[in-house]
This record gives C-alpha cells, structure tokens and sequence, in this order.
C-alpha cells in the first residue's frame, strides 16, 4: 500500500522558524519513504509528485545507490534543467563523476585539510578579534566571514577583491528565495558577474600560476565545468558552515552547560562539531531520479521518478540516536548525515567544514565570553533550494575574556 504525505512539504510556511520535526517525527512513525502528491502554484517548486525519503537508513542506502538515484537532474526538488545542461559535481555519476571528483578531492584530503588549519586558526583570531569589544551580528560578522575567507584563500581569491565577491555570493544566496525581493533578472545578473570573475581569475592563474588550488583546476577544467564549481565553491562552502555555526552556538546558549564543559575541556571539539552537525542539518535535502523501477522502504518506486532525501529527518531518526532531540556534545557514535549518506557524492568539503566548526568553537570557548544581544532571526526559501534554511541574523555581546 503507498503511503502518501498529508502535509505539504514544499509550504515555506513549514520552515519559517526552522526545520518542522514535528511532521517529520510523525512521518518517520508512519514509515520511511511516503508519496507526496504535486503542489499547484507553488513559486520554485515544480508541480510534479516525489516520493519524500524520512528515515536514516534509507536516506543512506539511497544516497549511495547512485546506479539507482542518478544525480543528472540537480539536487532540488524537481529537475533542474540550467544544471543538468553542463557538467557539474553535482549533476554527474561515474564514471564522468569519479573523473572530476579525483582532480577536485587532491585538494581537499584530511592531509590538505590539515596544512590548512594554521589557516584556519590566523583567520578565525582575526575576525573575532574584530568582532569583539561590542554588539555585533554572529552570522555576518563571524559564521559568515570564516568560511568565506577560507574559500577566498583556497581558490586564491585577492584580498582587494573579496569584499565585492561576498556580496555578490551573499544577495546570490537570498536569491533562493521567492519571497526576498529579487527577481530572476537580478538573479542571473549576480551569477553572470561571478561567472565573469571565474573566468577572469582563471585566466589569471593560468597566465601567473600560483601555489593555489584554483592554478590546479584551472589547468584541468575550463569553461561551464570551472564557472560552476566556482559558484559551488563560493556557495554551499560557506553557506553550510555559516549555517552550522550559527545554528550550534544557538544550541550551546541553550545548553550552557556544555559551553562550560568545552570552555573546560578543549579536546571535546571534536564530538562537539559533530553534534552541531547533527543538530544543525545544514543541507535540507537532496533530490535525485530514478533509474529503474525499484523498492524502498516498502514502497515501489518507477523509473523517471523524483526521489527527495530530507537529512534533518535522518538526523533525528529516533532508530539511529538515542534521544535525537537532545544536543548532546558527547554523543557517540554519532553517524549524522550532515554531508551526505556516504558513497560516491559524499560531500568534498566535509573535512574543511567540519575543521571549521571545530576552530571557530573551539577559540569562542576557550577565549571568549559571549551571549545572546536579541532573537535569532529565521531565513530561506524551504525546499525552494536543497540549502533552503537558517538564521539570517543572530545578534551577540562578544568579548575576550581577561
């Protein structure tokens, strides 16, 4: 018997505040793959039904079944036909996809990682030192500028040059939203400009090679395939980390007794990164089609179908984590799907964010004081976009501690 959603997923409404685990918990009770019928009328969402994947187990078998689920439509909702026109990591399987992903993922190994976390650590003193001493927003002055500048030295971005290049990537984000204010000439007008600065930069880097991980892409890949891991670079390197830092010092004030243990206790990072992971969900889904009629999770799905990966479900799978509404800093293990299931299209940046996550905590706790300033304030479009919600604003009191 098919069973079939009786909520509207795609509602932004749902997301105003948040992830709704309230419907998703119920969903999970009632199984772990559902039917969601087509929405008419709903602005970014294509009218077509999807089958809506809840539950941990079968978000990873599906995630890495990429024979199965092929990434050739996008990620979104419904086929996205811009990105599926090019190659892009995104919209790739092997063997195309292994191709690009080994020229890509050299530079992002944990042995990569790790020459890169001085970097880190300069860049991470250097924006809370800047932000300390006052009243300042966390997302944009700090969960934001890390992440951002770490891509900027990665893909060897100039420093006279980021200032203009986060704004265009920053209105490109709040594009996503139907309801922001931005129309779709505005919307290609920011991607146009930053593909117009992919190009020049990469011509830059092939005329004046450097010891950046742009000179090495720009040597192997050209044209769409660079513009667009530009904008992904730029894009989900930054937005999901801004998010998972955003959302996991809102958990730590509400928790301040885990904030006292890891001010205490620095060799928790670690876990800790993990469960803001966890808790933060910072992708909300991914979709993909299906290649051949198949089953899962008890129900049958036909070839050419949409299927959707909800991850803040599976991070709360009540099979998978004991008590999964608790944010727990010692939580082990601890299998959260935050950059993916596993498999071929696990996600490149992992080991860059999650180091990210653990330096920006880990130096608030060990040199800072910091407290709520106002309410956090909620943004994003929904499942309009598969990064499609967070806190848009999060004032702060910061200050170094004596």
């Amino acid at each position: 018997m098919t069973r079939t959603v009786d909520v509207d997923l795609t509602d932004p409404q749902l997301y105003k505040d948040g992830f709704p685990h309230d419907i998703f918990t119920e969903l999970r009770r009632n199984g772990p793959v559902h039917r969601h019928p087509a929405v008419e009328g709903r602005p970014g969402i294509p009218s077509i039904p999807f089958w809506a994947v809840v539950a941990h187990s079968e978000i990873q078998q599906a995630n890495r079944d990429w024979k199965s689920f092929a990434a050739g439509d996008g990620p979104m909702v419904g086929p996205d036909k811009l990105m599926s026109t090019g190659r892009t990591l995104l919209t790739l399987d092997p063997p195309d996809q292994t191709e690009m992903r080994k020229i890509i993922s050299s530079e992002f190994t944990p042995r990569m990682i790790a020459t890169l976390e001085q970097r880190i650590i300069d860049r991470t003193a250097q924006v809370l030192h800047s932000a300390a001493g006052h009243t300042c927003d966390f997302v944009r002055d700090i969960a934001y500028q890390v992440p951002m500048h770490l891509i900027a030295d990665i893909i060897g971005i100039p420093e006279s040059d980021r200032s203009w290049v986060f704004e265009r990537t920053d209105h490109l984000l709040k594009c996503g939203d139907p309801s922001g204010g931005y129309s779709d000439d505005q919307r290609l007008g920011l991607q146009a400009e930053l593909f117009e600065y992919a190009q020049q930069i990469s011509s830059q880097k092939r005329a004046h090679p450097a010891d950046d991980v742009w000179t090495k892409l720009a040597a192997r890949l050209d044209g769409f395939e660079l513009e667009t891991f530009f904008l992904l670079l730029s894009l989900a390197g930054s937005e999901t980390t801004r998010n998972a830092l955003s959302l996991g010092l809102v958990a730590l004030f509400e928790h301040p007794d885990q904030m006292a243990e890891l001010r205490s206790n620095q060799k928790l990072v670690a876990a800790a990164a993990d469960e803001v992971l966890r808790w933060s969900s910072p992708v909300l889904l991914f979709g993909r089609t299906a290649t051949r009629d198949l089953t899962i999770g008890g129900q049958d799905v036909n070839a050419g179908e949409r299927v959707v990966f909800w991850y803040p479900s599976g991070n709360r799978d009540e099979t998978v984590f004991e008590d999964p509404f608790r944010f727990d800093i010692h939580r082990s293990p601890n299998p959260h799907l935050a950059f993916g299931g596993g498999g071929v299209h696990y996600c490149l940046g992992a080991n860059l964010a999650h180091k990210e996550i653990e330096v920006v905590l880990g130096a608030i706790a060990a040199g800072y004081d910091i407290e709520p300033a106002g309410a956090p304030v909620w943004t994003g479009a929904g499942p309009v976009h598969n990064v499609g919600v967070g806190i848009d604003s999060l004032p702060v009191r910061i200050a170094a501690r004596r």
